[in-house]
């Protein structure tokens, strides 16, 4: 029996069992090992953290998207930046409204890696004909790109070498200019329990660039620390204001079409009242 463990914090680690080894190996960026346990079914990590589990990535994946697509009165063109794994893409092509997402993903292989041994959970996402997938550096993109989008969906891992440049001023800066008008960006942020640099990083620099801004929350059990945040920002749209009262005036019948498995009116609006320990 073999276990791996990944350090959280330098004070805190945790341990998952290793109940059957489905990929190990080293792409030009990272190092990509995928499990199986008992538990959790299928596990992602990437230079020793774990990024998704079959058990809980719908928590994650469905709040990442479905709360500023919902937001949003019709988001038809969508970026998304990083999310190798495909799991945000899978959320964010079950709005019909939606004509093109555009994906950047720095990492080619894993997005193989992940086609390939996630295919159970992806229900086709990179086969869809809407997909404009790109490989390359995201930040890149936004600096040299002219496409403007009703939503942009930043999916980074931490602040570590291969992201650094999505988490800088300057990239906030091409971000917005990339946005249409009524445009809606959301960023991962993050345990605040023990990662609470990443909130002052994301008030100092991300929301500073827009009329508005703030934090939505959802516990994930593989994310140990209590909540996992989510960091928004437009110049059009009151986030808090819509999930207090304007959900289901504005947007209908959007969120009982949709097909998920923890993403409703009323976690939409909870993920707005949930407030992380800082």
């Amino acid at each position: 029996m073999s276990w791996f463990e990944e350090a959280i914090h330098p004070e805190i680690r945790q341990s998952i069992r290793i109940d059957r080894v489905i990929f190990e190996g080293q792409t030009d960026f990272q190092n990509v090992s995928i499990f199986d346990n008992n538990l959790l079914g299928r596990v992602l990590v990437l230079d020793d953290a774990v990024q998704i589990t079959e058990f809980d990535e719908h928590i994650y994946s469905e709040s990442m998207v479905h709360v500023p697509m919902v937001s949003h009165p019709a988001p038809k063109r969508v970026l998304i930046i990083g999310a190798g794994d495909g799991t945000v893409l899978r959320e964010v092509l079950k709005h019909e409204a939606l004509t093109q997402v555009t994906m950047v993903e720095i990492d080619g292989a894993l997005v193989k890696i992940c086609h390939e041994h996630l295919s159970d959970i992806l229900h086709g996402a990179f086969d869809d004909p809407r997909l404009n997938l790109i490989i390359g550096d995201g930040a890149k993109y936004l600096r040299e790109s002219d496409q403007e989008f009703d939503v942009i969906i930043i999916d980074s891992t931490d602040p570590d070498d291969n992201s650094t440049a999505l988490f800088t001023n300057a990239f906030y800066g091409y971000a917005k200019a990339r946005l249409a008008k009524g445009g809606i960006i959301v960023a991962q942020a993050g345990c605040p329990a023990y990662q609470p640099s990443i909130r002052t990083h994301m008030n100092e620099r991300m929301h500073a660039h827009f009329t508005f801004g703030g934090f939505y929350h959802a516990a994930v059990p593989t994310y140990i620390g209590g909540l996992h945040a989510f960091s928004w920002a437009s110049d059009a749209h009151d986030l808090n204001d819509i999930a207090e009262t304007n959900l289901k005036t504005s947007n209908k019948n959007m969120t009982q079409n949709l097909s998920t498995r923890y993403y409703t009116e009323r976690s939409h609006k909870a993920a707005f009242y949930m407030e992380a320990c800082r």
